[in-house]
């Protein structure tokens, strides 16, 4: 699974145009705009601190959507938005319709447990028995006598972070009995309140009352979210339909300029360089 991920990577990267960094014009043109759409790692955490600087000194306006990774993805090669944001790899059939990829950075899934829970270390194995629902119990993972109260955002929206973790964890298998939720951040508030809680979450959304377990001995830190050690690493993106230009362009440039890369580690994310 870690050789797939370096591959993944090696793949996006060599999608990605030579964007350099580019200082912004004394007067941009009033009334451009951009449609952002799709991961919502991103346009919670990441677009509220770089809008703001980019579109003061761009003059380019950028409007949010919230549809999460996957319908995102479409939205952008409907035509209904500039740009889709991806918390995770592209799947071989997105990669097929050779879409333009920008790295912005790499964030990793916690598996978050209650903060009263002695469970600290996970297996993969172990992670996905308590997402597949062969394990039910903390006591069979040496934990209290506690039935296991999973939790994810809603199976059916097409979310980065369900498949990333459906991928990365699980190997591909469907999820068993979870608690929907709306948003990552809901279930970490539903962890905190319940000891047998536990749910997959970007360590962007740490909280008090939870705290994330190491996988096979590795702790989600920067520098095993950056060497993709950890099981659960996975890069954030921008993707176009075609190389992007003007306002687009001015968008992913300053995305991947270290101004913008200073944003993405303020957010609780690790920069792309």
């Amino acid at each position: 699974m870690r050789q797939h991920l370096f591959t993944i990577t090696a793949l996006l990267l060599a999608t990605l145009p030579a964007c350099g960094t580019r200082s912004a014009p004394a007067q941009a043109p009033a009334g451009r705009r951009l449609v952002y759409d799709g991961a919502t790692s991103i346009s919670n955490r990441i677009l509220p601190l770089a809008l703001p600087e980019f579109e003061k000194r761009s003059g380019v306006t950028v409007k949010v959507e919230r549809s999460g990774a996957g319908k995102g993805l479409k939205a952008m090669y409907f035509g209904s938005a500039d740009v889709a944001g991806l918390s995770r790899a592209l799947t071989p059939e997105e990669r097929d319709r050779k879409p333009v990829v920008a790295i912005i950075g790499y964030d990793a899934l916690g598996v978050w447990v209650n903060e009263q829970n002695p469970v600290r270390s996970l297996t993969r194995a172990q992670v996905s028995g308590l997402f597949t629902g062969k394990i039910t119990n903390w006591k069979q993972l040496g934990g209290k006598d506690r039935p296991v109260v999973a939790c994810t955002e809603h199976l059916l929206s097409e979310r980065a972070t369900l498949e990333a973790f459906r991928q990365l964890a699980l190997d591909g298998a469907p999820f068993g009995p979870v608690k929907e939720l709306e948003d990552p951040a809901d279930c970490l508030k539903a962890v905190a309140a319940d000891p047998g809680g536990v749910a997959p979450a970007t360590t962007a959304y740490a909280t008090a009352g939870v705290r994330p377990v190491t996988i096979d001995g590795i702790a989600p830190d920067p520098q095993h979210i950056r060497n993709s050690t950890y099981l659960l690493t996975r890069p954030l993106l921008l993707v176009t339909r075609e190389p992007p230009s003007g306002a687009l362009r001015e968008f992913v440039d300053f995305m991947t300029s270290p101004d913008g890369q200073a944003l993405v580690v303020q957010a609780g994310f690790v920069a792309a360089r």
